[in-house]
């Protein structure tokens, strides 16, 4: 019997993914009664279970990007898989689960969000003949956010930097170089480092990284983005990339009001010069996540779609 499990972090999204494996060897009860055959496989079924915990060590990782787990759980004949959350926020998580000689039986939705510090049962896999050898593996994916989450199309923004300043935008909605797919209304705000990066919209601090020192314009960097993500009422989550090491001004679970300093911008993380990405997402599922056009409230006018050379100047918020 194998097991395979891995874990990475990647940008934005941190999704994760992890495979296991459960086999039984068809020439392991020869020779033997039918009721011996099946206390060895079951025997040799629950005994694995346990005996991946021990492996993978404590049940509640201490690394932060290993914030959401698959904890197993012999039950009766069978095994549950419990999805375990230990992020400050929502995530969603997707799960695929197939197999041989095994019935799956799912507790709640292949696709589903688990709040903050939850654990949730999410399926229960049972062997369909007991005398005979099974194997089952599954594979999950998770991205920040709640699937479940509708975007208020009503709420005017602030742009992300200090009132009465003025900054040019270098990539707009849509923009040809990184602005596509799940970046596809992202915006870019070209930026001198050190420059005070503001809240657009009030929320809470879920999720931040602040140790990266350099950057560069190749893909080998994505995962090493220093940045800050910011939790909104509706269920979005807004995201500030590209800070300066050791630039982020706030806490994870601070509350934060619209225009108040968060971080100072820098050029770490994909990135050919320095300047501020913001953007506002939610997740599709535990794999892909969708970018909103936000509309921003600018000395210029309410800006619905932020265009590539202009510069806009930020507004204070409201009092």
């Amino acid at each position: 019997m194998g097991w395979i499990w891995c874990s990475g972090r990647e940008r934005m999204s941190s999704s994760r993914e992890e495979t296991a494996v459960a086999m039984r060897n068809p020439q392991s009860g020869r020779g033997l009664s039918a009721i011996a055959r099946r206390a060895i496989l079951w025997a040799g079924f629950l005994l694995s279970t346990m005996w991946i915990g021990i492996l993978l060590g404590a049940e509640r990782p201490a690394r932060r990007d290993e914030a959401v787990s698959v904890r197993r759980v012999p039950s009766g004949d069978g095994v549950n898989l419990i999805v375990e959350n230990h992020a400050p926020c929502d995530v969603t998580v997707t799960m695929i689960v197939d197999g041989s000689n095994v019935r799956v039986t799912w507790i709640r939705p292949e696709t589903e969000t688990c709040p903050a510090g939850s654990e949730a049962e999410a399926v229960r896999i049972v062997p369909e003949n007991p005398s005979r050898p099974c194997s089952w593996r599954f594979h999950f994916k998770w991205v920040k956010g709640n699937v479940h989450a509708r975007h208020d199309e009503n709420t005017l923004y602030l742009l992300p930097f200090e009132a009465g300043r003025s900054f040019r935008v270098s990539q707009g909605y849509n923009g040809t170089l990184t602005h596509f797919d799940q970046d596809q209304y992202a915006v870019d705000f070209a930026m001198r480092e050190g420059t005070a990066v503001c809240a657009a919209r009030s929320g809470v601090v879920v999720d931040l990284e602040e140790s990266y020192k350099t950057g560069g314009p190749s893909k080998k960097y994505k995962s090493r983005v220093n940045f800050v993500s910011i939790a909104h009422d509706d269920g979005t989550i807004g995201e500030y990339h590209h800070f300066r090491q050791n630039g982020v001004l706030v806490e994870i679970g601070q509350r934060v009001e619209a225009g108040q300093r968060i971080a100072l911008s820098g050029n770490t993380g994909y990135s050919t010069f320095p300047h501020l990405h913001f953007g506002v997402y939610s997740p599709l599922d535990g794999k892909r996540l969708r970018s909103h056009p936000v509309a921003f409230a600018t000395r210029q006018g309410i800006v619905t779609e932020p265009a590539e050379g202009r510069v806009y100047t930020a507004l204070p918020a409201a009092k």
